[in-house]
């Protein structure tokens, strides 16, 4: 807590002034003059008040000592206890510059674009909890200040002749690029920050404790190397840019594809710094079960991202509106014979299955984030200190995949999904070509759709059952998962394929399947936006975590 010199009241940053303000007399002070001796050269370390919920384990940061009672990680709405410690000196903080009313005005214009998220996310009530807190983030610079030799070629045709001449070229390249940021914060997933970035280190500050108070501040937990490679990449790729596009590179063609391979490792950075800092971001939770999404508005540019689950009662009115209407439109102008009827229906039902097994593997992507560099970093390495502790190793490397180690007797070893797909394969042209080409020759056009759904439904199978791009890997635990999600879809393309193959003389069993078939798909439909909303919300998160770079 600062204190006001002028009547001792509690003194919090103003972002409208940028200044320490008092809300009781309204003094204002810099916020350098009040840091009682806490700078850069003298101490690495701050002290803070610590917050972590009981529920989640979160641990935030302040120099505000006022209660909460509100998680922005969980959602949780208990009383969080608090500690007093030391934190990582930053070496920059960009302060809050968009207040939280700027903030609710960014989240307002974004969700009224989410016509069919749930009205909870729109609620005055719940969009107050938005919480100002400071993320870390490590900021790079890379220099590039040498002659380089990269390759180039020049073309032209002599008659029936191409003739190309290759040329070394030399260039002095003075390049330098600072501000490259990237989150340092487990729990702040790569794809939220990166949906409100970019941050504009011009407005960046030297660290002071002072600008913390009324806020929070998350832990940074990921080593400035996890990214360093990255941040590198992007600088190259910049120069690589502007170099390819100068006019005597041009001419040689530089952009060509063996051309720019060379170019693009000549022009490889030095990264000449790795610097600690603090980012605003109004964060908000929006909790349901055993799920949360998250809202996140940029502090400094008002950028605003958010997870935005679907509610199933608002999609289905929204679609009864529009599809009453278009049925009424369409069966003036068109006329639609069972048969076909019943192979629209089928198709449909394909369709979701093709979409269903398209969010499977995305939701076990999410859920595993294997994607996510810091998340892997934070994880692999609390797997590394249990394993020293003695704990099992079987999952030492395999964080970011989910997947249970391979036993060491597996080896080369054919897998299960293998041997499914050689079992449907066999089955499929010893047994089912013969009678797919007897079913051709008598029953035409019919024959050559239930031909192709067959065969589509082949590549689902074969898909279901590979092996996620690793040889060795046992992909049961993968069926297990899809089989239910596609077992209705799968049942109602069936259902089509035997009412086909049966031809009866009355209409009402083509009808009668394809009212069975939109059935299943309508019920597809919804466990379709179940798995959305999945794909929409996050697990809750269990901290379990300390610092990440011991030289921040």
């Amino acid at each position: 807590m600062y204190e006001c010199p002028n009547c001792g009241s509690n003194l919090k940053f103003d972002i409208a002034s940028q200044q320490m303000l008092c809300s009781y007399c309204s003094t204002t002070i810099d916020p350098y003059s009040i840091q009682s001796g806490h700078n850069a050269e003298e101490s690495r370390e701050y002290d803070v008040t610590i917050f972590t919920c009981s529920q989640c384990g979160a641990e935030l940061l302040s120099e505000d000592t006022t209660a909460a009672t509100f998680c922005s990680f969980c959602g949780s709405t208990a009383i969080l206890d608090s500690r007093i410690g030391k934190g990582r000196r930053p070496v920059h903080i960009i302060p809050f510059s968009k207040t939280k009313e700027d903030c609710k005005a960014s989240y307002a214009k974004m969700m009224r674009r989410a016509i069919f998220a749930p009205k909870e996310l729109k609620d005055e009530e719940n969009i107050e909890k938005f919480r100002g807190i400071y993320m870390p983030y490590w900021v790079y610079s890379f220099e590039k200040k040498e002659q380089i030799t990269f390759r180039g070629s020049e073309s032209r045709q002599k008659g029936d002749y191409l003739i190309t001449k290759h040329y070394d070229i030399v260039s002095d390249v003075d390049a330098a690029y600072e501000g490259i940021s990237y989150d340092a914060a487990a729990s702040f997933s790569d794809d939220l920050s990166g949906a409100i970035s970019p941050y504009d280190m011009k407005s960046g500050k030297p660290f002071a404790p002072s600008y913390l108070s009324g806020f929070y501040a998350d832990i940074s937990d990921v080593d400035s190397s996890v990214y360093e490679q990255e941040a590198g990449d992007l600088a190259a790729e910049d120069c690589f840019s502007k170099l390819a596009n100068d006019s005597v590179c041009s001419r040689y063609h530089v952009k060509d594809q063996k051309n720019a391979y060379s170019l693009k490792n000549a022009l490889r950075p030095e990264c000449t710094a790795a610097e600690s800092a603090m980012f605003p971001v109004w964060f908000l939770s929006y909790r349901k079960g055993d799920r949360v999404a998250y809202a996140v508005v940029n502090g400094q540019t008002g950028k605003a991202a958010a997870d935005l689950p679907v509610d199933r009662r608002k999609y289905v009115i929204g679609s009864l509106l529009l599809a009453i209407p278009l049925f009424l439109i369409l069966n003036l102008r068109f006329t639609i014979r069972p048969n076909i009827a019943l192979i629209l229906s089928a198709l449909l039902a394909f369709v979701c299955a093709l979409i269903s097994f398209s969010q499977m593997s995305r939701i076990r992507e999410k859920e595993t984030r294997e994607n996510d560099r810091g998340y892997v970093y934070s994880k692999q390495k609390n797997i590394r200190r249990a394993n020293k502790n003695g704990a099992d190793d079987s999952w030492v490397n395999y964080a970011e995949t989910g997947q249970r180690k391979p036993s060491k007797k597996s080896g080369n070893s054919i897998t299960i999904s293998q041997i499914m797909i050689g079992v449907f394969v066999a089955v499929m042209f010893v047994i089912g070509m013969p009678l797919i080409i007897v079913f051709l020759a008598s029953n035409g056009a019919n024959a050559a759709v239930l031909t192709v759904v067959f065969l589509l439904l082949f590549a689902v199978f074969t898909r279901i059952t590979s092996s996620n791009g690793s040889p060795k890997s046992i992909c049961i635990g993968s069926l297990k998962e899809s089989l239910p999600v596609l077992a209705k879809p799968v049942a109602a393309i069936l259902l089509a394929i035997v009412i086909i193959i049966w031809n009866p003389v009355s209409d009402l069993y083509y009808y009668g399947g394809a009212v069975i078939s939109m059935g299943a798909v309508i019920w597809t439909l919804m466990d379709i936006i179940g798995r959305y909303n999945m794909l929409t919300t996050r697990k809750l998160p269990q901290f379990n975590r300390r610092g990440g770079d011991e030289n921040a």
